[in-house]
């Protein structure tokens, strides 16, 4: 509809002018210098159509032309777009099913017209990192961070990840320290210095990790239990090195969630015994022992030398639930000893070594034949323990 009212006003133009032409042809006089031309205005008007059409004309074509040069251009481009995802998906799956040289190939071939080349440094590093390269996979780590911005985090933590797989283990902390500088929050960038901390036993740098550890909530409460009873067992002995003093501030210093494990109990117990801080063992074993019997803190305590009297009390309180425990026997045998109690000394020991025989029940029960003047049973019992020990 709009080309046929623009056919019809050129027409009622061209006819107007046809008119006025007709009764004045009028004339055209153009002038350049010392050259002049003149001409009717009717000629003068058809050349100016004549050249504006040429134009026209000659725009159209060039237009023409561009676009096909550009369409094809763009189909190229979509081309080998399209070839670099398949690559992509390809070297992808290789990487997947262990293919490491072939997966390296396709994905740095395919990853300068990729669509997400980040992905394709940082698989093709992990290809490389397979075939133990280390030079390879740091380059294509490095293009990574280059070819997309705002990656550098999720990059080097690719790459402390495969300098602990690797075993490069100083390395993988030095990356994760500048990546904890960068994003201290980061859960993934903890959570993996965490673990590279541990296999390094470097629980001393560990344990400052647990208050954002349990602040950010990133670890289950049995694992994040489980870890820092690991942390206090190993550096207990070592604030041992500061004194006693400081290892019970150390202990006082843990979450009241780990100090009733029986085996961190028993750790700080013997060190306390070791230390002749029997007094304060005897206490902590008490404690954890009214909440329930433990075989190895119930042997510990008979160990404690403090109040042979109350200890022995104490100990007996457990007869009637654990009457044929031999773990209990040697400690009620052994406190009956330290309060010359002979004959309740000599019960309780042979009940446990019938039960359990064992070096330490012989030894005990044959300090007690010693002091009933039985040196025949004596060496007896000092014979079965070595044989056990032997054993």
């Amino acid at each position: 509809m709009m080309r046929l009212w623009t056919f019809l006003f050129v027409l009622i133009l061209a006819t107007g002018v046809g008119i006025l032409l007709r009764q004045d042809p009028g004339y055209a006089l153009f002038a350049y210098g010392d050259w002049t031309v003149e001409m009717p205005l009717w000629l003068a008007v058809t050349i100016l159509l004549l050249v504006v059409i040429i134009a026209l004309v000659g725009y159209s074509l060039l237009n023409l032309i561009l676009t096909g040069f550009s369409g094809i251009k763009n189909w190229w481009h979509q081309r080998q777009q399209t070839n670099a995802r398949l690559k992509t998906t390809q070297g992808l799956l290789q990487l997947a099913e262990g293919h490491w040289r072939k997966a390296e190939k396709d994905l740095i071939k395919s990853a300068s017209m990729s669509d997400t080349p980040l992905i394709n440094y940082l698989s093709a590093a992990k290809a490389a990192e397979g075939v133990g390269s280390t030079e390879r996979r740091d380059e294509y780590l490095r293009l990574a961070v280059n070819s997309s911005e705002g990656s550098e985090v999720a990059v080097r933590l690719t790459q402390a990840q495969l300098q602990f797989e690797q075993g490069q283990l100083a390395q993988s902390v030095a990356t994760l320290r500048q990546l904890q500088e960068k994003a201290p929050k980061n859960i993934q960038v903890i959570k993996l210095l965490c673990t590279v901390y541990e296999a390094l036993e470097d629980y001393q740098s560990l344990i400052t990790l647990l208050p954002l550890i349990r602040k950010e909530k990133i670890l289950k409460p049995e694992v994040m239990d489980n870890l820092e009873i690991k942390i206090y067992k190993a550096l207990l002995p070592k604030k041992l090195q500061q004194g006693i003093e400081q290892v019970m501030r150390f202990w006082q210093s843990a979450p009241r969630s780990i100090q009733t494990d029986p085996a961190l109990l028993f750790c700080y117990a013997e060190i306390l015994i070791k230390q002749s801080a029997d007094n304060e063992a005897e206490n902590v074993l008490r404690t954890a022992l009214k909440k329930g019997l433990n075989d190895r803190l119930i042997y510990l305590y008979g160990v404690a030398n403090s109040s042979p009297k109350k200890q022995l009390a104490f100990a007996e309180s457990f007869c009637r639930q654990a009457s044929q425990n031999a773990t209990l026997l040697l400690t009620l045998g052994r406190l009956c000893l330290r309060n010359q109690l002979w004959g309740k000394a000599r019960d309780y020991l042979e009940r446990s070594v019938l039960l359990n025989p064992s070096p330490e029940g012989y030894q005990e029960l044959g300090k007690v034949y010693d002091q009933l003047g039985k040196e025949k049973e004596r060496d007896e019992c000092y014979k079965k323990g070595l044989l056990c020990a032997t054993e």
